[in-house]
């Protein structure tokens, strides 16, 4: 507004006021001599929005649109889960160069929340460990476990912080590397060139599978009624540890749900019907409801 005696300054502010309720903003911001608003961006639809990490999405059995997710999750095909994963030089599913890719988003929490490299240890170190000779040092790509894995998993329960002597002969006996790999990541004996990528090693020879499927042995003391059901006549409850990678980081159940460890827990249908253990997820929210109703849904036929 112009420089006014301060006379007149009430009196303009009178007809502005005037103005605004006769006609609206415009009128008073033409009689005040005001500068337009900024011009405010198009609204963008709903549905053209693109995920932001960290925030909500859809829940693995919601209805609501697939488009969020990423291709991995919108199928619980094995095949079609097959084709869409990178293979190594050896043949195998290569989900480490999937993650790098982008192709799939591990939630860091259980209850919808994205995958953040901001929310998670940041340690983007990889080792070489010598050999007997150069041809036999082994890459470890710390960085890429370190993405999804609480470092307690690995560090105490399984190898040192430093100086750990590991032998192939002990990953071979499932201990060291061979807790998870041949189980629920890349089989050792054909994986060589995966780790030895000095090594006279064929690149070929792996098939690509999705490992990690656990027919669960029934617990003592759950062969029971629950809810009409007798659990006895219902087949061994069958986990396919692969669908749950594709949408949560390891660290999500292990260590706080379960202990990584073939045998080390047991889970009765009274856990899970009261939240815990598969029931943490398994709510009819973030996932389907565990019970009845739902029981083919993990008691199923080999």
């Amino acid at each position: 507004m112009p420089d006014l005696p301060h006379q007149v300054r009430p009196r303009l502010a009178a007809i502005a006021a005037l103005g605004l309720l006769a006609f609206g903003c415009g009128a008073a911001r033409v009689i005040l001599d005001l500068p337009p608003p900024p011009a405010r961006p198009p609204a963008v639809p709903t549905a053209a929005r693109a995920p932001v990490p960290g925030t909500a999405v859809a829940a693995m059995d919601s209805t609501d649109s697939l488009s969020v997710r990423p291709a991995l999750e919108r199928t619980l095909d094995p095949d079609s889960i097959l084709a869409l994963l990178p293979r190594d030089a050896i043949g195998h599913a290569d989900w480490a160069e999937a993650l790098r890719r982008g192709l799939f988003h591990p939630r860091a929490g259980i209850h919808g929340r994205r995958y953040s490299p901001g929310e998670a240890p940041r340690f983007g170190y990889d080792f070489f460990y010598h050999g007997p000779d150069t041809s036999f040092d082994a890459w470890f790509p710390h960085s890429v476990h370190a993405e999804v894995i609480d470092c307690r998993q690995c560090h105490g329960p399984i190898v040192q912080y430093r100086d750990q002597k590991i032998s192939m002969s002990e990953v071979l006996d499932g201990e060291y590397c061979g807790r998870c790999h041949g189980k629920v990541a890349f089989p050792v004996i054909t994986g060589c060139k995966r780790c030895h990528v000095r090594g006279p090693f064929p690149e070929a020879g792996g098939s690509a599978e999705l490992l990690g499927t656990i027919v669960l042995a029934r617990a003592p003391g759950d062969s029971g009624i629950s809810r009409g059901v007798v659990m006895d006549s219902l087949p061994r409850a069958r986990f396919p540890h692969w669908v749950h990678r594709i949408r949560y980081q390891c660290r999500t159940c292990h260590m706080q749900l379960f202990v990584p460890r073939a045998g080390a827990n047991t889970i009765r249908m009274a856990d899970i019907q009261g939240g815990r253990a598969c029931g943490a997820c398994h709510d009819g929210n973030t996932a389907f409801r565990a019970g009845f109703g739902n029981c083919e849904r993990c008691h199923a036929p080999s």
